[in-house]
């Protein structure tokens, strides 16, 4: 979303840096005073809830880590970890720094505008999943919901889907916990799923999507 000219004067201000998986980019609580823009790679957000951690959200490929503490100067409310062989490529540049460029890219400021509206929108629709009856319909949600085009899904020859989030060692108790349930009733969801003919699970963590029109 951004001119040439601010992807040069952006890159003149920042530095790259890599991260390897299991990395802490962000900790809840404590004071940051960098913004980190992903390149490649994702990461997994999380919160302290009721003495244990809490999945919110994942960060990919073009998000912002750490541009709320940023721009308000509060402590982070989130802890950011690397999660992906992968590992992390980004750029990281003073969050003083970066808010000096918003000021004279008004172009960048409303493409961190149309991005926070994205993020509000997806949460809103995370959210929802929550509500759905059943284990398998909250699963088959949060399986849908990742298979939207902004998470860049992979569709191979054979009709089916493999997300990149599935690739970032996620756990079965991590998709639990994003969508209020345990590790064992997300795995009878899944196994619901699969002999719906809506899923597939192979590799640890690989779950690939037969057809995303139907899960829907």
């Amino acid at each position: 979303m951004l001119t040439y000219e601010e992807q040069s004067t952006l890159h003149a201000r920042s530095n790259a840096i890599w991260h390897d998986d299991g990395a802490v980019v962000i900790t809840e609580g404590v004071h940051s005073d960098r913004v980190v823009i992903v390149r490649s790679g994702w990461c997994k957000v999380t919160a302290i809830k009721a003495d244990r951690p809490v999945l919110l959200r994942l960060y990919r490929p073009g998000d912002l880590l750490g541009i709320a503490a940023a721009l308000t100067g509060t402590l982070p409310a989130e802890t950011v970890t690397v999660t992906g062989r992968w590992g992390l490529h980004a750029l990281s540049l003073h969050a003083r720094s970066f808010t000096d460029f918003l000021r004279h890219a008004p172009n960048a400021s409303a493409a961190l505008h149309r991005l926070q509206l994205w993020r509000l929108e997806e949460a809103d629709r995370l959210r929802t999943i929550r509500a759905y009856p059943t284990a398998a319909q909250r699963l088959a949600g949060l399986l849908a919901e990742l298979c939207r085009p902004e998470n860049d899904p992979h569709h191979h020859r054979d009709g089916t889907v493999l997300v990149p989030a599935f690739d970032t060692a996620l756990s079965q108790e991590d998709l639990g916990n994003w969508i209020g349930d345990s590790r064992k009733t997300v795995g009878r969801a899944l196994a619901q799923l699969r002999d719906l003919g809506l899923a597939r699970s192979g590799l640890p963590h690989r779950i690939r999507i037969i057809a995303p029109d139907r899960l829907q």
